[in-house]
């Protein structure tokens, strides 16, 4: 067991800096989003009917989709550094635009979109800067430490964020967006500028179809990362019903929303607690068959949300979905950024991001089922959770690695 740590702690310490900038800026960011959970309450508050409110979350999440698309592609052809410090300035902005067009539909449905739109361009840019700094060996405990930071600042921002609300429902935004804003500086400060593989200009819209069409002919000799996302668009589909419909089945079994809290809150305490450890562990084990297991448990935990009516259930369903998401999510994360070939891996990275755009987007689609069938929304989800472990094992041509990604780079 103490070899097991002294190791543990021995591949946190050779993470290089900027690692660990990018890990601080990850928890500052999501600690400062509570927004999200208080915009729904607060639209409401003010006289918008559910289907406005409805439409502005449905325009957030079609913004989700379209940001990685850019994202992926300025992290190549900008650099790193500079489209993270884009997607947070830019979303920091966006978010204090929401709550000064309240007032303005049409306005607010604008800013809605550009704050899911700038949003999501971070996420390729960062782990295209993360890949570029980390060696292959390293990246699974690189990419757990960035999802302990976001999970951390999600446990601890919305109880921020709640203080916020009822003392004045502007503190939640301006909050919200001075942290982003901060985080923003700390990256500009103290980060690398990452690659850049695109040397045309980045600004021309043809240089951007060009590129993308690039990438796509090359995705489509690369049968490895097509089953990868493949089989996470069926995983992702499932895994956001967690967050859409959760609780209203919650509501349905007689849950209260105390102990509905509580059982969201032990999905954030069990990654808190053992993520790291476990992702360290998973190391000695190939890939794709710790994806397996990881995307089985998560349609097995699903699933079982559907056939449970107590607390106690929903505890003993919230393990084994989590356990399954502790296993997957940061393998997959690694797996996916070591697929990624050095010259179009922003935007490889950015077609994941895609992925769990669409996936959030898509989510609302249970809510409709949920009315329809009740629990048995929970069979579909957890049958699209297991048809992606099948669809992940499945044997393919090609390497588990691309040429050269072995390799750190110089992202200076």
């Amino acid at each position: 067991m103490y070899l097991f740590f002294h190791s543990l702690y021995a591949d946190i310490r050779a993470l290089p800096r900027a690692v660990y900038i990018l890990i601080a800026g990850q928890f500052l960011n999501k600690f400062g989003s509570y927004v999200y959970p208080f915009l729904t309450l607060y639209l409401n508050s003010i006289g918008y009917s559910a289907s406005s409110v409805a439409s502005v979350i449905a325009v957030m999440g079609v913004g989700n989709i379209f940001g990685p698309l850019v994202g992926g592609y300025l992290a190549d052809a900008i650099g790193r550094k500079r489209t993270i410090a884009i997607s947070l300035f830019g979303s920091a902005f966006a978010t204090l635009g929401i709550y000064t067009s309240t007032g303005y539909y049409w306005g607010l449905l604008l800013f809605s979109f550009a704050n899911g739109f700038l949003w999501f361009m971070y996420g390729p840019a960062a782990s295209a800067l993360m890949t570029d700094l980390v060696p292959s060996e390293k990246r699974l405990t690189a990419y757990a430490m960035f999802r302990l930071a976001l999970n951390g600042g999600f446990a601890a921002g919305p109880a921020v964020g709640g203080i916020l609300y009822i003392t004045a429902p502007w503190l939640v935004f301006f909050g919200d967006a001075l942290t982003t804003i901060m985080c923003g500086f700390l990256i500009l400060a103290y980060l690398p500028h990452g690659l850049r593989t695109i040397q045309e200009r980045a600004g021309s819209f043809k240089v951007f179809l060009r590129s993308w069409k690039e990438a796509l002919i090359d995705l489509g000799n690369h049968a490895l990362f097509k089953q990868y996302l493949l089989a996470l668009m069926f995983m992702a589909l499932g895994f956001c019903q967690v967050f859409s419909v959760l609780a209203l089945s919650a509501k349905d079994s007689g849950l209260s929303a105390r102990e509905y809290g509580l059982v969201m809150s032990w999905n954030g305490l069990l990654i808190l607690l053992v993520e790291l450890p476990i992702s360290h562990w998973l190391k000695r084990f190939e890939s794709k068959r710790v994806l397996t297991v990881g995307f089985a448990l998560i349609g097995i935990g699903l699933g079982v949300f559907g056939i449970v009516d107590t607390f106690t259930g929903f505890i003993g369903a919230m393990t084994v979905f989590t356990i399954g998401e502790i296993i997957a999510l940061p393998v997959g994360m690694a797996y996916s950024s070591d697929l990624a070939p050095v010259k179009y891996r922003g935007r490889y990275l950015g077609l994941r991001g895609i992925i769990w755009g669409v996936a959030g987007c898509l989510a609302s689609g249970g809510l409709v089922i949920q009315n329809q069938i009740g629990p048995g929304v929970w069979v579909i989800a957890g049958v699209s959770g297991l048809l992606s472990a099948i669809l992940i094992s499945l044997p393919v041509s090609g390497s588990s690695k691309m040429p050269g990604n072995e390799e750190v780079v110089d992202p200076t």
